[in-house]
């Protein structure tokens, strides 16, 4: 098993109703936390690494830090570059060994977010890597409350979904249904009539961002419909800070960090196990095959550059890091 991509896991879930999880790493405790989870429950997973983690740990750190986990798997892993919003991020990211890679536009006008997010998909399969993309907005809790009336006017129409999705060849689709970013209560209810809607004129496999904030039921309400692939990161991050927090309550003398980094990953393995149990995922690991060899996507390997869209995209983002923290998305 080990090392996969996209199309090695999804597929199977798109087709058997089931998602599997994609869990935000920032670390190597998170990374160690997911992978062993999901072997422990033989279930295929996906680590992702935004763009904000790179910048904390280091795009090669990072990346050799997955890959060393992965490798020695024994379910399927992918590891995965989450809400890319620069093509030279995503360059660098295929060039350090990510399986596959996520392009962010949505943001965007429509004809752009089309024309980079192809760019991305052409980038990442000439690699032998998969590519997701996003049409519709997925707003972020971070600075404020969105009503239901707010988040309708956001969600993506079945009509742009097939139009996207065909017109940029990507892997995966993100849609808005009524998740949100950041959210740090489960209190979201996604629209599943929409995403069956989606489902019928889209040939790809849906993907759910902002899922943290999203109750059970309406979670499994939208893997019924046609979620295959479901990002989580917030409630991760809170078990994790939760987890220390608690253990230096109990005794403000520990001296060995490992002591408590230790019990900060098993909070997150328990949260992932959760995840991966209630989006079915669990024991369908037998069902993926491994087809990315561990030296296809090494540093030196084949990709391909468009230098020119790779400068126009790079200056998109430009924020400071107090900015970037706040409006990154965050699942």
């Amino acid at each position: 098993m080990g090392l996969a991509n996209l199309n090695d896991v999804l597929k199977d879930a798109y087709a058997s109703s089931y998602a599997v999880g994609a869990f935000n790493a920032i670390n190597m405790e998170f990374v160690q936390a997911i992978v062993r989870a999901a072997e422990d429950l033989n279930a295929p997973v996906i680590v992702q690494i935004s763009q904000a983690a790179i910048d904390y740990a280091g795009m090669e750190e990072i990346s050799a830090v997955a890959r060393a986990v992965a490798e020695k798997a024994s379910v399927p892993v992918v590891i995965h570059l989450d809400h890319a919003t620069r093509l030279d991020v995503v360059e660098r990211a295929i060039k350090a060994g990510f399986t596959s890679v996520m392009f962010d536009g949505s943001s965007l006008p429509l004809e752009e977010n089309v024309k980079l997010t192809a760019t991305v998909a052409k980038m990442a399969h000439d690699a032998g890597a998969t590519a997701e993309g996003e049409i519709g907005r997925v707003p972020s809790a971070a600075k404020r409350s969105w009503t239901r009336e707010e988040l309708a006017e956001l969600m993506t129409t079945p009509e742009e979904a097939a139009q996207f999705a065909s017109r940029t060849g990507v892997d995966a689709l993100a849609v808005s249904v009524g998740s949100v970013h950041k959210m740090k209560a489960q209190q979201a209810m996604v629209d599943s009539r929409r995403i069956s809607e989606i489902k019928r004129v889209v040939g790809v496999p849906l993907v759910l961002h902002g899922s943290s904030g999203v109750t059970d039921e309406s979670l499994r309400e939208a893997v019924r419909s046609g979620i295959a692939k479901v990002n989580i990161a917030t409630a991760l991050s809170q078990d994790f800070l939760r987890a220390i927090r608690s253990r230096l309550a109990e005794d403000l003398s520990v001296s060995d960090a490992r002591i408590v980094l230790d019990m900060a990953r098993q909070a997150v393995a328990s949260s992932v196990a959760e995840k991966i149990k209630l989006l079915g995922s669990a024991g369908k690991a037998a069902g993926n095959t491994r087809r990315i060899p561990g030296e296809m996507l090494r540093s030196d390997g084949p990709v391909k550059r468009d230098r020119a869209l790779g400068e126009r995209a790079a200056g998109l983002e430009r924020r400071d890091a107090k900015d970037r923290s706040e409006d990154e998305p965050v699942e």
